[in-house]
């Protein structure tokens, strides 16, 4: 099998790809504080109400730890796979 012969086959199919976070891992990180703090308001919020978690604040908290990950997954992708610098032009 050659390589053409692998190349044809794949051809039209799809393929899962991780994905690509762009950006500085700075700017991740930023994010991933921010949606941090929320998370904890929230918790706080949900441990001094007397009604106990209503379904909103679970949904909201879960929102918000999603966001978290995300954010924390883009910081260190970022980190360890940092954008190309642009070519070096002398003038």
């Amino acid at each position: 099998m050659t390589m053409d012969d692998e190349t044809n086959r794949d051809r039209g199919r799809l393929r899962l790809q991780r994905p690509t976070f762009r950006g500085s891992s700075v700017g991740w990180g930023i994010s991933a504080v921010v949606w941090l703090s929320c998370v904890v308001s929230v918790v706080v919020r949900m441990a001094t109400g007397d009604g106990g978690a209503a379904p909103v604040d679970v949904l909201i908290l879960v929102a918000l730890l999603v966001a978290t990950a995300v954010c924390v997954t883009g910081t260190v992708s970022t980190i360890r796979h940092p954008r190309p610098a642009p070519p070096a032009v002398d003038e």
